[in-house]
């Protein structure tokens, strides 16, 4: 039997052939005897918080395939067993990955598809669905990254903090700035694990939620916090206003960034609940 907290029995592994080298993706097919209610892309987030979201991914999939989704999980070009690297990554390569991930749902499914977009997925997803409003039926997001730069000026501080600890990364460069600069003149810097190169920062510098949502498109937002008593932060606030949106807010752990892996079963349930009101099940 599947329990509420066990992974779909109907799980289908496969490479996505698209530009570059195939893409790994799991599909986790409507649960037998359950009428499909549409699809769902998830869109993961960026390097370490994409691994540590492998568990609440593979949670929400099996949870929606129960209720009657179809969920196609990718790895975008460059991330975890696709083909390439992160150094190559373009974020319009990663724009074309989900295109294609949809069109491949879409079909199978003959159904209303959305886009399940977290943290930088989300605004991976947004930037989807702002060109393809006739494929989209549906975005949901959690926890989005709301600036494109301020998210990668924190990510490039790892790379600083990493200094602090070990001799060796302490030779390298000693601020965000020096940073930025090696990579906008063509050098390679590898952060936290990760070998970033100054076109995709450059890309996901230009990023900002604050841009107008696709017409015709159900839009969701999920923050996941610590305390749901608290007030949202201003930054959220300003979004959330300039988008017409109240964000539905739940309890759990940021299981994009916890050091061990966590996971929101509260986050699960709304998700699929918006899922299934969003895609018209």
């Amino acid at each position: 039997m599947t329990g509420p907290g066990t992974a779909s029995a109907r799980v289908l592994p496969f490479f996505l052939p698209a530009a570059q080298g195939a893409r790994l993706c799991l599909y986790h097919a409507p649960a037998a005897g359950q009428p499909c209610r549409g699809g769902m892309v998830l869109v993961a987030p960026f390097a370490e918080e994409m691994n540590r979201s492998r568990r609440m991914a593979a949670l929400q999939a099996a949870a929606m395939a129960r209720a009657g989704i179809g969920v196609l999980i990718i790895d975008l070009y460059g991330c975890g067993d696709s083909a390439g690297e992160l150094a190559d990554a373009q974020w319009s390569l990663w724009h074309d990955d989900i295109g294609l991930a949809l069109d491949w749902l879409r079909e199978r499914l003959q159904a209303p598809v959305g886009l399940l977009g977290v943290r930088l997925g989300a605004l991976l997803a947004l930037d989807v669905a702002r060109t393809r409003t006739d494929d989209v039926s549906a975005l949901l997001f959690c926890n989005p990254v709301l600036d494109g730069q301020a998210y990668m000026t924190q990510f490039l501080r790892l790379r600083l903090a990493a200094g602090l600890l070990s001799p060796q990364e302490s030779e390298g460069p000693s601020s965000v700035q020096e940073m930025r600069v090696m990579l906008q003149e063509g050098e390679l810097l590898e952060v936290a694990g990760y070998e970033l190169s100054g076109a995709l920062l450059a890309a996901i510098d230009g990023l900002h939620a604050r841009v107008h949502l696709p017409v015709g498109v159900a839009v969701h937002w999920m923050e996941v916090v610590r305390d749901a008593s608290a007030p949202l932060s201003p930054a959220i606030d300003k979004v959330a206003r300039a988008w017409s949106l109240t964000p539905h807010v739940v309890e759990g752990p940021a299981f994009w960034s916890t050091p061990e892996v966590s996971t929101c079963p509260a986050l699960i349930e709304l998700a699929t609940s918006l899922a299934l009101s969003s895609l018209g099940a």
